[in-house]
């Protein structure tokens, strides 16, 4: 009894131990954690605005209408797709939705092969187009129905490539387009619900703008599949100088000194007559307009910050280290930083700070009780 009582003893001082590491363990790794969240950044930054470069658009030396293209920027090919999605392009429709319904009327009283052949022969699609969409044309003269499965869903083209899906559904047929977006997921380029279509070239060019990817692609038709091109995206290089403190007398009178000038010039920026000088409601910051670009300046830290607004009609953005220049705003799209966005971390953090606050409340009620 005595060796099993001594046995015991042992084992839970084993057991206790054991459970006094793990507990300052746990501690340990708590403490580190809580260190890791509460040195989270305190704020999500934006990222830098971008401009969507549109196919050949000429990069130039300077902001001026008659600069020289130094380059031209090239789409980058992604893959194609078969023709039948230009019914997709010209509808503007992503999704395989639902175009309209017509009655078989006599023919569904047909055994599957003779409504086959009455599908391929007997029916005037182009009219059919016509009387039941408001703005989809069918081009006629070569249009072909393919059977998919015969008696119940076919495939119908029409003259440009253009496809859609035809399926019985007791007594009337459903027309449906086909599915664009599926088609770019199989290509592993996912597209949200913000997308807006433009016809750049009837049947030949159309561009397709991600708002919310903030992408843009081109889509050609070659000879026989549509070539998909995503367009080159670059980032606009906004500040462009800074000069000591002392110019700011001069634009609290509405004027730009000398030293402010030369610092246009040697980025090649010239200044005409018509620049005009307006103080923001801040204090610290003023607007140079000088018809179509705009300049922002701000004072921080005893010096003069200048920076290019992306209101400007020119844009500067940086290719590469060896490749910068200036494009026109009007010929790419915009796209500002979305709303910062906390970080996993940062919302942990956050959480964590109000456990902390919770915890202080609790515990100065406690200590203000009378004992």
């Amino acid at each position: 009894m005595t060796k099993k009582g001594g046995f015991n003893i042992t084992l839970m001082r084993a057991l206790f131990k054991s459970l006094t590491l793990a507990i300052i363990f746990i501690l340990a790794v708590g403490f580190c954690v809580c260190v890791y969240i509460l040195q989270a950044p305190p704020l999500a930054q934006p990222g830098s605005p971008k401009l969507q470069v549109h196919t050949r658009t000429a990069l130039r030396g300077s902001p001026t209408v008659n600069s020289k293209p130094i380059a031209y920027t090239k789409s980058v090919y992604r893959f194609s797709l078969d023709e039948k999605y230009i019914s997709n392009l010209n509808t503007g429709q992503f999704s395989p939705d639902l175009l309209f319904s017509a009655a078989l009327a006599h023919r569904a009283r047909l055994g599957a092969q003779r409504l086959d052949k009455e599908l391929e022969t007997s029916i005037n699609w182009q009219k059919m187009f016509s009387d039941l969409t408001a703005n989809i044309r069918f081009n006629s003269g070569a249009d072909a129905v393919e059977v998919l499965l015969s008696g119940e869903e076919w495939l119908l083209t029409d003259n440009t490539g253009a496809s859609y899906t035809i399926v019985r559904v007791q007594d009337r047929l459903d027309v449906y387009l086909p599915n664009l977006k599926e088609a770019f997921e199989i290509n592993k380029v996912p597209l949200s619900a913000e997308l807006a279509l433009s016809i750049e070239e009837h049947g030949a060019l159309w561009l397709i703008k991600d708002k919310k990817y903030k992408q843009t692609y081109e889509i050609k038709k070659g000879t026989e599949k549509l070539n998909v091109y995503q367009q080159p995206k670059f980032e606009i290089q906004t500040f462009l100088f800074e000069v000591d403190g002392a110019s700011q007398p001069a634009l609290a009178e509405g004027r730009l000194s000398s030293e402010l000038r030369q610092g246009f010039l040697d980025r090649k920026i010239s200044l005409s007559r018509r620049a005009k000088v307006s103080a923001g409601e801040d204090g610290v910051s003023w607007q140079v307009t000088d018809p179509p670009q705009k300049y922002t300046l701000r004072s921080d830290t005893g010096r003069l910050k200048i920076y290019l607004a992306l209101k400007s009609k020119w844009l500067r953005i940086r290719v590469d280290e060896n490749l910068k220049g200036w494009v026109q705003s009007e010929r790419g799209t915009i796209f500002h930083p979305s709303p910062p966005e906390l970080s996993s971390r940062q919302q942990a953090k956050e959480r964590l700070l109000v456990l902390i606050d919770r915890l202080k409340e609790k515990a100065g009620i406690h200590t203000s009780e009378p004992k």
